[in-house]
């Protein structure tokens, strides 16, 4: 069975979009704005002008362009009063109704490091978990120690080598410390630091051993890879077959817009996004059909299906509260390892995503943080 792993680098639908693949299978789907620059996009540091405060939600919003406001809570900035003018993060982008939210605390992130303004912690990754690379990364950060600004390492720490992330930690620092003394000297609304293009910023999220290869059909995005990542990048020409349909891309992002998704076993997930939440309903389908042991096909159901709803998050940018409503189990072993597996793949996310637990109604519940749009926002079906 193919089982490449791959990020791919194309365009749908005249939209620049960034895949992950694993074998024939979609994992995330990032797209992008044809012209990017002209977009407030989640990165962008912007001098801001405090437009109206609204303390009933704790809110201030912020003008970051003509008529461009954005959510600033006010547990971040007590004493802030309309007019003033300050130093904004695009946090999170703004999905449907709601503005893009920002924070006075604006962060540079790197391939191995993030410089943050919040506060002067160093710290490393939770997500690596040798004792033995954490020694020998907290003995790095001791250069830094009396930095103001914040040093977080990035999983990606863990293979690059002592000079690779000493390099890096010191450009970074040395572009905050510009920019913020630049910033006192611009204008409402300057654009203070445009975040790279979507694609080079979300690689950067991928471990090297995640990937086997990046492969891309552009042309300048190849160019501006191959001296990051260098053999790793791939060039894709055959102009009469396209890399979308080499890959099957766009009849794959059909698929992840459809209400139901057919498991292996005959069983489906049906996924309803509402205003408020998403829920998830799994069923038997055709899979119970002739089977005697009931319990016993229902958790290879419900395991299946568990694999298969944590991708489909990912695929489909869910986010928010989302209800699993899973098969029946009569065994408390069954359901303990139903929900082990499910934890396992949700730690796969590159969105913080976090098992809560399970409703007195036999819900499984779970969260996941807003970071993008939905996909269903940012491809059309009518498009397919």
């Amino acid at each position: 069975m193919n089982d490449r792993k791959q990020l791919v680098i194309t365009h749908i639908k005249n939209k620049p979009v960034l895949i992950y693949m694993i074998g024939d299978k979609l994992y995330d789907i990032l797209v992008g704005e044809e012209n990017e620059k002209d977009y407030v996009s989640v990165g962008d540091i912007y001098v801001g002008r405090v437009q109206n405060i609204v303390q009933n939600i704790g809110a201030a919003f912020v003008e970051v362009k003509k008529e461009v406001l954005c959510y600033l809570p006010l547990s971040e900035c007590q004493q802030l009063k309309c007019g003033d003018e300050l130093v904004v993060q695009v946090k999170k982008a703004a999905v449907k109704t709601k503005q893009a939210v920002v924070t006075k605390f604006p962060e540079i992130v790197g391939r191995y490091a993030v410089i943050s303004t919040k506060n002067s912690t160093k710290g490393i990754s939770k997500k690596i978990e040798s004792e033995e690379k954490k020694r020998q990364l907290q003995e790095l950060l001791r250069e830094f120690e009396h930095e103001t600004y914040g040093i977080v390492l990035r999983t990606n720490a863990e293979e690059a080598t002592e000079k690779e992330i000493l390099t890096e930690c010191r450009l970074l620092l040395d572009e905050m410390r510009g920019l913020m003394t630049y910033s006192a000297n611009r204008t409402c609304f300057s654009l203070l630091r445009k975040e790279d293009n979507f694609y080079l910023k979300n690689i950067n999220n991928y471990r090297p051993e995640e990937y086997d290869r990046i492969i891309t059909d552009d042309r300048s995005v190849y160019e501006e890879l191959i001296p990051v990542f260098g053999e790793n990048v791939e060039f894709y020409e055959d102009a009469s077959y396209s890399l979308d349909h080499l890959l099957g891309i766009s009849h794959k992002i059909k698929k992840a817009l459809e209400k139901r998704v057919w498991l292996k076993s005959g069983g489906n997930l049906v996924i309803e996004p509402t205003e408020a939440l998403t829920v998830i309903d799994v069923n038997t389908g055709k899979a119970i059909e002739g089977k005697r042991k009931k319990e016993t096909t229902f958790f290879k159901i419900n395991c299946e299906a568990a694999v298969e709803a944590a991708r489909q998050l990912r695929v489909r940018g869910i986010s928010g509260i989302i209800l699993i409503d899973f098969i029946d189990m009569q065994e408390k072993e069954h359901r303990r390892q139903l929900m082990s597996l499910l934890k396992e793949e949700l730690n796969k996310d590159k969105v913080r995503t976090s098992l809560i637990d399970i409703t007195k109604l036999g819900l499984v519940e779970i969260t996941r943080m807003k970071k993008y749009k939905p996909l269903r926002e940012m491809m059309d079906s009518e498009m397919f």
